[in-house]
């Protein structure tokens, strides 16, 4: 496989985890404002977590 053709493969599944890590955080912060704590702590530990696999996923490649 070509160079290129490989960091461009990462640089999109990178940027695919690292959007849904995202969106986590941002429903977690919405449905916090809307009084489920609970559940907002929740996706928001969703977020903690998907980044840390972000992380990992990027110092390997």
């Amino acid at each position: 496989m070509d160079k290129n053709k490989s960091i461009e493969t990462l640089q999109f599944f990178t940027t695919g985890l690292s959007n849904g890590a995202f969106g986590h955080k941002v429903q977690g912060q919405m449905i916090k404002s809307a009084g489920y704590t609970k559940l907002g702590e929740k996706y928001t530990g969703h977020y903690d977590e998907e980044t840390g696999w972000v992380t990992k996923f990027a110092v390997a490649c």
